[in-house]
């Protein structure tokens, strides 16, 4: 656990005076020097002499003394980073923190230790995932002078549990990026974001209006690669949305429409400005295997798209590579006003549980003002993987079926970054991006789980005192099975921020559930569709509650007696 001078809590009343005795205490030439806010610490060369004058006796009554008085003025404040609630109703998992300040990327449990990290040579760009098998697949940033804008990135590496680099693949020149976010597939690969760079001349010819065109304008680029490739040959999928347009500036020109008449195509002029180049700015990417599809959030439309994965590589160009649905901001194809618009700068869009998406709107825009929000909604999916769409309205639904919160809050907000995710027991672990805090809130929207991550500009941030700059794109949570997580050892290795003591923080243990077989934390249908598919089985059986070695009538007594039951710790 990293420890603290023993007066680094102390306020701008005291500080001074206690770093002083620290020094003096220490007898060397150290000396802590803090900023104007009280912020941060950094230590610089001062001269020592006349230090070794004092006697031994006046420095340790003086530091003893006023060591008291700083632990004493500790105890009266509360936490600002690392833990700050931490309850039973919480889910009990390990949260991944891929910060954004360094090369790090953190595995905490819920009482805030690190059980596990890795290191990168570079700076997160933006967000890391681990894999079944204990590895992480990390997205990083190198400097592109060609591609300044938010959330760039550059390259992909994974890492095994031990650390080791294995692979890394590298998307950054004059023309190509990776940025923001990544997927993983069932099958090992990954599908990356990037931008694609395309002359002002060529946006031009496909409808742009010239007023409206940068020198250069980036397009939407999905690539999916496969790691086990050999050099060169990664990329086995590609998508562009340069090849989905619609335009109504010139009836001489391709993809010549009216953008309401051609809802599953890209309005090029909407959104568009003469010194934009990040025109989209997609900043998220999902993969649905059971549907075969991919979901994206273009922050700049204020829309979420889904794309057919399920298209051969080499027709993805073609009009069956146009969007399967769109929702958020109707007016971005004709269908709806600036009042229709439900998400404002979203990040983060994913499917959950029951057909719903989930959107974290970060609020930019919003009428109301500056207030974020996270937002779930039922598409209106058909089967075949279709969405009902009518030849005069808007893709449905008409509104959201949850907002978190109920009311809009104005401590609730971040102008960048963040997401949501939906945990087993349908608690929301909540990242607002740019402050750094997570929250997981329970199905009542209460607050079950707080925490700031205490890694900013300046590494860790001593307890007591506020981070710089420690935002996180977002953070994800593994449940405790979660196969890359089987067989580890996963004991905390103290907090990440400075601090004096041992923070007080109990586990709750996971919740234990035989009968809970599809990992939901509920005893239900589709666990009794599970456990009757093995009915009868004689060996390595799902469903042997009795540990007989066999799926019978004992299990299935059981099984009934657990039914319609929740998990409980």
């Amino acid at each position: 656990m990293p420890l603290m001078p023993p007066c680094e809590s102390a306020d701008a009343s005291l500080g001074d005076f206690c770093y002083l005795l620290v020094m003096i205490e220490r007898g060397d030439i150290r000396r802590w020097a803090m900023t104007s806010d009280n912020v941060t610490k950094a230590p610089y060369d001062v001269f020592n002499s006349g230090i070794s004058n004092l006697s031994n006796m006046i420095r340790l009554i003086l530091t003893w003394l006023f060591g008291i008085v700083c632990w004493l003025h500790a105890q009266s404040q509360a936490n600002t980073v690392g833990v700050l609630l931490q309850t039973s109703d919480a889910f009990n998992g390990y949260t991944l923190l891929p910060v954004t300040a360094n090369g790090d990327t953190y595995l905490i449990d819920n009482c805030g230790e690190a059980v596990h990290s890795w290191t990168s040579e570079y700076k997160a760009g933006m967000m890391a995932y681990l894999r079944e098998d204990g590895s992480l697949v990390r997205a990083g940033r190198i400097l592109n002078s060609n591609f300044q804008a938010g959330g760039y990135g550059g390259i992909l590496e994974i890492f095994d549990w031990e650390g080791n680099l294995t692979w890394s693949y590298t998307m950054s020149n004059d023309s190509l990026c990776l940025h923001h976010d990544i997927a993983l597939m069932p099958n090992g690969h990954v599908l990356a974001l990037a931008w694609k760079s395309y002359e002002a001349s060529q946006w031009i010819a496909q409808g742009r209006d010239p007023e409206l065109t940068a020198d250069v304008v980036w397009g939407t680029y999905i690539v999916e690669l496969d790691p086990s490739a050999p050099l060169g040959e990664e990329i086995v999928w590609e998508w562009e949305a340069f090849d989905h347009l619609v335009q109504s500036f010139d009836s001489s020109l391709p993809n010549w429409g009216d953008a309401a008449s051609f809802p599953t195509r890209l309005d090029v002029n909407y959104q568009a400005g003469g010194s934009d180049r990040d025109w989209l700015h997609t900043n998220s990417i999902k993969y649905n295997a059971d549907l075969d599809q991919i979901l994206i959030s273009s922050r700049d439309f204020n829309e979420i798209w889904i794309i057919d994965h399920d298209i051969p590589a080499g027709s993805t160009s073609e009009t069956e590579g146009d969007l399967l649905y769109r929702w958020g901001n109707p007016e971005a194809y004709g269908r709806g006003t600036a009042f229709d618009r439900i998400f404002h700068s979203q990040h983060d869009a994913r499917w959950i549980d029951n057909g719903q998406m989930m959107v974290y709107s970060n609020g930019n825009e919003r009428p109301e003002g500056p207030f974020s929000t996270v937002e779930i909604f039922t598409p209106p999916l058909l089967p075949g993987g279709n969405y009902n769409l009518t030849s005069t309205e808007p893709f449905g639904p008409t509104g959201v079926d949850r907002t978190y919160p109920e009311d809009l809050d104005p401590d609730f907000f971040s102008q960048n970054t963040s997401g949501s995710q939906q945990l087993p027991n349908g608690n929301l672990l909540i990242t607002e991006g740019a402050s750094g805090e997570i929250r997981e809130v329970g199905l009542d929207n209460s607050i079950v789980w707080s925490y700031v991550n205490p890694v900013g500009t300046f590494g860790a941030t001593p307890q007591f005192s506020l981070p710089i700059a420690n935002a996180l794109f977002k953070a994800e949570r593994y449940r405790p099975d979660h196969p890359a997580l089987i067989d580890k050892d996963l004991q905390g290795n103290g907090v990440l921020e400075l601090t004096l003591d041992e923070p007080v923080c109990e586990l709750y243990p996971a919740p234990d559930c035989t009968a809970d077989l599809d990992g939901d934390l509920l005893v239900g249908t589709s666990d009794l569709l599970i456990f009757l598919s093995s009915f009868g089985c004689s060996s390595n059986c799902t469903g042997d509650f009795n540990g007989n070695g066999l799926v019978e009538v004992g299990d299935l007594l059981e099984f009934l007696g657990a039914i319609g039951n929740a998990c409980l710790p």
